[in-house]
């Protein structure tokens, strides 16, 4: 990317390739990122503010630092990153539709009514988080942790793979579908014929 600062009006970012590259303190306002691939790139201090990534490539990209505000992401791969880093002196306000995202840290934050619907979550943690009202609907969790998490009326109806202990995370009036809500007797250790 260019010695632009601020990057806004609509602007469209089609196929562009950044990988491992420095887009550190930069500005995004009312852009689009379509196919794009940020691999292991470094976006520390930037201000995303609605902004859509979509079919993007975020594996390893560093958002230390970074304000994010009316992002979405949608149909893209994030792997490896810890929003928990991202600047939470705003509201930290995402949604993510239909990605794939594997080994991400979203503990501590506040995600109130964030969509994560139709995504792959997988190996991820949400430790201390707050996910009130919060959609996993028709996800997969493999390997995800909820931990000390307020999950009150998330709505998991559709999900898989899912482990919640209900008696270290809050799930006052969350959506959960049979058969998959059994798996919230798996901390219990019974057997159930």
């Amino acid at each position: 990317m260019s010695n632009i600062s601020t990057y806004n009006d609509d602007l469209t970012f089609n196929k562009l390739v950044e990988i491992d590259s420095s887009i550190t303190n930069k500005s995004f306002l009312d852009c689009r990122f379509q196919g794009c691939d940020f691999s292991s790139s470094n976006f520390s201090g930037s201000n995303f503010q609605n902004c859509i990534f979509e079919n993007c490539n975020l594996s390893l990209t560093n958002f230390t630092g970074a304000r994010l505000v009316d992002v979405k992401f949608k149909e893209c791969k994030i792997i490896g990153i810890n929003f928990s880093k991202c600047d939470t002196s705003f509201v930290l306000d995402v949604s993510f539709e239909d990605s794939i995202m594997r080994n991400c840290s979203f503990s501590t934050l506040s995600l109130k009514k964030t969509n994560f619907s139709k995504c792959s979550v997988l190996d991820s943690d949400f430790i201390d988080a707050n996910l009130t009202e919060a959609n996993f609907s028709s996800s997969t969790l493999t390997g995800t942790v909820f931990s000390n998490t307020n999950l009150t009326k998330a709505d998991f109806t559709g999900a898989s793979d899912y482990d919640i202990n209900p008696l270290n995370n809050n799930i006052k009036r969350c959506k959960f579908t049979m058969p998959e809500a059994m798996r919230l007797l798996n901390s219990f250790d019974i057997v159930i014929k």
